[in-house]
């Protein structure tokens, strides 16, 4: 019988011991009893020596967790924004040549702004000293509880508020872990973890793009981001365009050059007047002698049968518009 078997003052009675959930071959401590959310029994180096202890520790772990869960999700997003953000206010960017963000292994911490580091540090002091010296004393206060429910997001039943501390805990364990890979990870690879993961924080057309630019799918056909496809349409646009004139301009340009029906039918007679004045011309003009029989026709007498055939046609074609 250890002293965990012990409960008490009194006398020494047999209590019985409970395996760590966490650590299924270990005892679960004994001030580990379950009533705390993600309380799975792990402490093996005994740090939670008192009830007062615990506390301690509960408060500190779920603010980690709280600033963890800010940082996983403000790291990625930095290194996908920081770039635009800058450009629009004509400043510097703070990530380094790689895209990474600045960090205690990147580094890059000279960049942020003194003020901001004075901001952080202010903030940090007032959400202690209120937790610690006002709310901490209010009856049912548990580690945490800062009464900040802006939205009434926080469940009235006892039941539901369990369910949302054990989510808060557990989400912030994983991004407590996370933020720490993202840290070792960029400072191992050289590389931003947008670029590891790419396909968490960019749309899958560009992910997939860049992986056939890369080779990875090599003999694959990939299309582009929908992005550029839009831009290559806009310049195909724009370029013909540029060549062709717009309709508008054509018939403005056809108009000038070539005139109207009725003035070329004020200039040319139709075809039937021309055909009368043939016949006309044909009954005044004595008959010529019959010339000699020729036995190949010249090279002038072709040229004028051609032109005709070409002026015929003409003809033909001004008397369609005429119709």
């Amino acid at each position: 019988m250890s002293d965990n078997d012990w409960d008490g003052p009194g006398p020494r009675k047999f209590v019985p011991t409970k395996k760590s959930e966490a650590i299924p071959f270990m005892n679960s401590p004994k001030l580990l009893d379950g009533t705390m959310a993600g309380d799975r029994g792990f402490d093996p180096l005994g740090f939670a020596d008192s009830r007062a202890r615990l506390t301690e520790f509960r408060e500190a772990e779920i603010k980690h967790a709280r600033l963890a869960m800010l940082a996983a999700a403000g790291w990625p997003l930095s290194e996908l924004w920081d770039r635009k953000i800058a450009s629009v206010l004509d400043l510097p960017p703070i990530l380094d040549a790689t895209n990474r963000a600045p960090s205690v292994l990147n580094g890059g911490l000279g960049k942020i702004n003194p003020a901001y580091w004075i901001g952080c540090i202010a903030l940090a002091a007032a959400v202690e000293g209120y937790g610690g010296m006002v709310n901490s004393k209010k009856a049912g206060y548990y580690p945490g509880d800062y009464g900040f429910d802006p939205f009434g997001l926080y469940p009235k039943d006892e039941n539901g508020q369990a369910r949302m501390r054990l989510s808060e805990i557990k989400n912030g364990r994983l991004a407590m872990v996370a933020i720490t890979a993202f840290a070792a990870q960029e400072f191992v690879a050289g590389s931003a973890v947008i670029d590891h993961a790419a396909i968490f924080f960019k749309p899958i057309t560009q992910v997939l793009a860049d992986a056939e630019h890369s080779g990875l799918f090599s003999g694959l056909y990939v299309a582009p981001p929908v992005e550029e496809v839009q831009n290559a349409a806009i310049q195909a646009v724009e370029a013909a365009q540029s060549v062709v004139p717009p309709v508008e301009t054509v018939s403005e340009a056809v108009t000038a050059v070539v005139p109207p029906v009725e003035a070329i039918t004020e200039v040319v007679p139709p075809v039937d007047a021309v055909s009368a004045a043939s016949v006309e011309a044909a009954a005044v003009v004595p008959p010529v002698p019959a010339a000699p029989v020729v036995a190949a026709p010249s090279a002038e007498l072709i040229a004028a049968k051609e032109r005709i055939v070409e002026l015929e046609a003409k003809l033909s074609k001004i008397a369609e518009f005429s119709r």
